[in-house]
């Protein structure tokens, strides 16, 4: 199996409380820890919603083996298909975009940790989904006896940048019309109708989604 860690969580809200509150027309301060949180319940559930992340933070995505397609049951014979090996010199990184690779490594049956060296592999940052990316003639480090579960790991920096300018418009707007949709409707459901999340904030983050059809972290 493998999983994504947070390292470090993302301290900057791409919305400030100030900007909210003028937003909503709020006038008032009674208000204002509970609107900062709903800020963060916002923030939180674009980045579920549309699989990025919005500002700086630090991930970890642990792999417990490398290649992917090894993990593969073929029979005896020849196969040929852009999904047995897409995977087999590159890692996929999840939640965009990405700043940059803080490292790469791997680890011992007695959880021992090496660091696999930055001159084996390139750092593709420019992709929609970035990829730690093997250069020629390089292989994944390997040892005799790899732990059995999170064998590897990747650590990078994710977000739109560590402040709110960096984050898209659209991204912005939608917290925005999210906290307000919480902030106004605190029921999960009342008299009058269900309180969904309003059509008009999905429609925003659409060009966003990050959409994978491979669902196996890291492949």
């Amino acid at each position: 199996m493998s999983g994504l860690k947070v390292k470090t969580a993302w301290t900057t809200s791409a919305v400030a409380t100030s900007e909210q509150k003028s937003f909503m027309r709020v006038d008032f301060n009674d208000d204002d820890t509970l609107i900062g949180e709903l800020i963060k319940v916002a923030q939180n559930n674009v980045e579920e919603y549309t699989g990025r992340a919005i500002t700086q933070q630090t991930l970890q995505l642990f792999l417990d083996r490398l290649p992917y397609y090894r993990d593969e049951n073929l029979r005896e014979g020849v196969y040929t298909a852009p999904d047995l090996n897409v995977s087999a010199d590159y890692i996929v990184l999840p939640k965009p975009p990405v700043a940059s690779i803080t490292h790469v490594k791997y680890y011992s049956n007695d959880n021992t940790a090496s660091t696999f060296a930055a001159s084996n592999y390139f750092a593709d940052v420019d992709s929609t989904s970035a990829r730690v990316v093997l250069k020629n003639g390089v292989s994944w480090p390997t040892l005799t006896e790899l732990r059995q579960a999170n064998a590897y790991e990747v650590q990078y920096v994710a977000g739109y940048g560590a402040n709110a300018s960096d984050v898209p418009t659209p991204i912005i707007q939608a917290i925005k019309l999210l906290t307000t949709h919480l902030y106004e409707n605190r029921e999960m459901v009342t008299s009058m109708s269900v309180n969904s999340i309003p059509y008009t904030v999905g429609q925003l983050l659409q060009p966003y989604r990050v959409i994978r059809l491979n669902n196996i972290l890291g492949g």
